[in-house]
């Protein structure tokens, strides 16, 4: 049985294979989202051990652990190679989107990058697809060298400020009479926190009334957990049940946006999207 952080910072090749096995037996509207990760992911690989890392803060004790401000000019750096890789795997307006980055001046530019590390809902959808896609190698070189506080209970991420595109029940036991851990995902540098349970990812509202849950009988291994508080919701990966041995969230999270559409036709909305744009 796999444990640990599957498909974490930096573990690019893990999540390429993940989405290759999905891409080939893939059916309907997932088909297209996973072939576009598929060449995400080819693409990030390779970037992985080129591009130049994101160094932690001097102070340890500042979080997010991450200088978003100093990554920024590699961030950039990596865009118009991210572009110039991915134009013929993407959809016609993703490849527009590309093209309007490309042919912004370096302070524009910049500007966009810059707005989107303190921010990225702040981006418009299809610019934030390229940095995001840009920044990942980037962001979690950073985050795989530095690792998480033990410490931290936040639902924003600890390495670089993300917001969490994913919710994660581990294998293994925790401690007694408190059931299997729960972790958060990071969407921009893959890393996972420990989180607590029946809490909402968004807002943090931890009242039990408050939290609900969609699951499709054969899938038993994801489900949608739903905050009437905030509206919110996040896609929970629960590697106990059967059928999970395989999932990697990060790569899964993309291929189960059917439950994404379920959520988002009842008026809730997640923190972060997946690179199928939902």
């Amino acid at each position: 049985m796999r444990r640990g952080a599957r498909g974490g910072p930096g573990e690019f090749g893990d999540r390429l294979r993940r989405a290759e096995q999905l891409a080939a037996n893939a059916q309907g509207a997932a088909r297209g989202p996973l072939a576009v990760l598929v060449a995400v992911l080819g693409h990030q690989v390779t970037r992985a051990g080129v591009a130049r890392g994101a160094a932690p803060h001097a102070d340890a004790e500042r979080l997010p652990r991450l200088d978003l401000d100093a990554a920024a000019a590699a961030v950039i750096d990596e865009l118009t190679t991210a572009v110039d890789a991915l134009t013929d795997a993407v959809p016609g307006e993703l490849v527009g989107a590309g093209a309007r980055l490309q042919a912004l001046g370096p302070s524009e530019l910049a500007a966009v990058v810059e707005t989107w590390l303190d921010d990225p809902v702040l981006v418009e959808p299809r610019l934030a697809f390229w940095i995001k896609v840009a920044a990942s190698p980037v962001l979690e070189h950073g985050a795989r060298d530095v690792g998480t506080p033990r410490e931290w209970k936040g639902a924003a991420c600890p390495m670089c400020g993300g917001a969490a595109q994913a919710s994660v029940i581990a294998e293994e036991s925790g401690e007694f009479m408190a059931g299997s851990p729960c972790s958060l995902v990071c969407g921009r540098c893959a890393s996972w926190w420990t989180f607590p349970r029946v809490t909402c990812a968004r807002c943090g509202d931890d009242d039990s009334s408050h939290i609900d849950s969609f699951l499709v009988e054969d899938q038993r291994w994801v489900r949608v957990d739903t905050c009437a508080t905030c509206r919110g919701y996040v896609k929970t990966f629960d590697l106990r049940q059967p059928g999970a041995v395989g999932v990697v969230p990060l790569v899964d999270d993309v291929a189960t946006a059917t439950l994404d559409v379920w959520a988002q036709q009842r008026g809730y909305s997640r923190p972060a999207q997946s690179l199928a744009g939902v």
